[in-house]
């Protein structure tokens, strides 16, 4: 445990040239204090860090000190798929490996890569959550996701859509976060199947190995997955006025076919004829965006509209 921090503590000053003692004890959650005896462990082992007090002061290494203790273990080398994405690692149970890994990667680079590299860090920020929304409850990621590290067949308690519950027994592939929800995807009975992490009630892991498919890649079975998804729907096409301040909300709620249709940076009033999956979803998002949207055809969604108004505004009369 000590080897361990000793090496974080060295790593952290050769990134970041000097820091203080605060800093230091809260980036190791450790005392002050301790971080003394470490840097005196450290410098009675010949590594040459200065020590300067004072507010100004800290602990910092000389220009050019380049520990080559930078090899990644099996945990960290596991880790580096979520660069960028800690709060996924974080829910993974990978965080600290993942962080012991940046720091690892970051000592090993030469001084202007790792400018380079700090550069770039500043000035670009990877978000895969929406706007406006919280990351849903998923108390079995961890179970899931080890059991897929594993490749054992998992049993899963499954909420379906309807409260209907399921039990299952799946071939897991792995496991996808999209706009900041975790997928499960598996194999059951010859085919492919996804399920949202966040309605699995329970998940057992079994003693079978999984029967992988060779060659198989994740990223590709994915966007097959997600294309067969947003293709299954009948579309409706759908005649509309819209102001440009409901365009950005309008976009996100029509099939993903005609989102292209949609221009967010139009400044007047538009007419479009968009798609959506079907005519129940179109009435319920289109009342969503309240009077800045019109709807010319159809009829029939045009006169849904009308009637679920009216019987609202009878509620608040």
């Amino acid at each position: 445990m000590r080897a361990s921090r000793l090496l974080s503590l060295l790593l952290h000053l050769q990134v970041r040239g000097q820091v203080t003692g605060p800093e230091l004890a809260a980036r190791l959650a450790v005392s002050e204090r301790t971080v003394q005896r470490d840097v005196e462990a450290l410098t009675a082992a010949g590594i040459p860090i200065r020590s300067v007090r004072g507010p100004a002061g800290g602990y910092s290494l000389p220009g050019g000190y380049r520990t080559r203790l930078t090899g990644l273990g099996a945990a960290e080398a596991q880790a580096l798929a979520f660069l960028g994405l800690s709060g996924a690692a974080e829910a993974l149970g990978l965080a600290d490996q993942l962080d012991t890994a940046q720091h690892k990667l970051w000592a090993a680079l030469s001084g202007d890569a790792r400018e380079h590299a700090d550069r770039s860090a500043q000035r670009f920020h990877l978000d895969p959550v929406r706007w406006y929304g919280s990351a849903e409850p998923t108390p079995a990621l961890a179970a899931v996701a080890e059991t897929v590290w594993l490749d054992r067949r998992l049993r899963l308690r499954y909420a379906a859509r309807g409260g209907k519950v399921a039990d299952r027994v799946v071939d897991p592939l792995g496991l996808v976060l999209a706009a900041g929800d975790w997928y499960l995807v598996a194999r059951r009975d010859g085919a492919r199947r996804t399920y949202r992490i966040s309605r699995v009630l329970s998940a057992q892991p079994l003693d079978e190995p999984v029967d992988r498919p060779v060659g198989y890649d994740l990223a590709t079975d994915w966007a097959d997955a997600r294309s067969q998804l947003e293709s299954r729907h009948e579309l409706v096409t759908v005649t509309l006025l819209a102001d440009p301040a409901v365009l950005p909300g309008l976009r996100r709620v029509v099939a993903v076919a005609g989102q292209h249709l949609v221009d967010v940076a139009a400044t007047e009033q538009v007419r479009l004829e968009v798609p959506f999956e079907g005519l129940a979803w179109a009435a319920t998002a289109l009342l969503g965006l309240g009077a800045g949207i019109e709807v010319l055809a159809p009829a029939s969604l045009r006169e849904r509209i009308a009637t679920e108004s009216r019987a609202v505004a009878d509620k608040y009369r």
